[in-house]
């Protein structure tokens, strides 16, 4: 028999099996039905379809449901466990007691916090615990070590991971978790201590993958040798800084800096700068 879960004022009704079946059917299908109509709407709806097919015995009932969760929606397939929870736990709860949990709470919940989870997921997940399981996966691959591989799945296994603890937080603590969630300054604070931890690594990587050297000589003065002793890798956090700057103030696009930068070495190669 599955193990029950339980919220904190209501008599259980779903299993454990329940959820995380909804969990793996919007882990695996939260970005194929995707569409300019509702987004991931379709994903969501089938994700928790078997749920409110459990909790709505009345045909009416369970129409309405699958009608409110065919709705627009759009949000980071992990962090979204936040919303995923408290969905289902307010379902069930509309489904015990319809007077206390209007059907315009939860849709106004989905869509009143599905941009600012999004955000906290794609600048958390993808942007700084992603890059620095990337830069770990591109620096063992540069060193033909084959578990380069297994680093990228372990940044898989986080995705899950994550997503599995927020949907169960939020469904056992119900709605009032997400917001105590979002608003706590203990978030911040760790999503700033990982961007300094991020930006660590990126300069690491620079470092150690990034060979920019002159042959320049000024009578029997070897240049890359005075700027090694004065300044190791000035070169390499030069042109870090002039590609930050390229990107994040002149807006240039990745593909034009790549082109940009192949021209600028062969022309410098063939002059003898680099």
């Amino acid at each position: 028999m599955s193990k029950e879960v339980t919220t904190a004022d209501t008599a259980p009704a779903l299993t454990k099996k329940d959820l995380n079946k909804a969990m793996f059917r919007w882990y695996m299908s939260a970005e194929m039905p995707l569409n300019f109509e509702n987004m991931q709407g379709i994903a969501f709806c089938g994700s928790i379809a078997p749920i409110l097919k459990k909790l709505y015995t009345k045909k009416e009932d369970l129409a309405e449901a699958l009608k409110r969760h065919l709705l627009l929606y759009n949000c980071n397939v992990t962090a979204g466990g936040l919303i995923l929870g408290t969905t289902i736990a307010m379902e069930e709860q509309r489904a015990k007691k319809p007077e206390a949990m209007p059907a315009e709470a939860i849709t106004g919940l989905k869509t009143g916090l599905m941009g600012p989870v999004a955000a906290l997921g794609d600048s958390f997940d993808w942007g700084i615990i992603g890059t620095l399981f990337k830069i770990a996966a591109a620096t063992l691959a540069a060193a033909g070590n084959p578990f380069a591989l297994s680093v990228l799945l372990g940044f898989v296994m986080y995705c899950i991971v994550e997503l599995v603890f927020f949907t169960n937080l939020t469904y056992k603590k119900g709605r009032s978790s997400i917001k105590t969630i979002m608003g706590s300054g203990l978030m911040q604070d760790v999503i700033s201590g990982a961007n300094v931890l991020a930006m660590f690594m990126m300069g690491a990587m620079t470092a150690s993958m990034v060979t920019l050297t002159t042959p320049l000589k000024i009578s029997s003065v070897v240049i890359q040798e005075k700027l090694d002793g004065i300044f190791p890798g000035i070169f390499p956090l030069a042109a870090l800084f002039l590609i930050y700057y390229l990107v994040r103030h002149k807006k240039i696009g990745t593909g034009k800096i790549v082109i940009g930068i192949i021209a600028v070495s062969i022309l410098c190669a063939l002059i003898g700068i680099f």
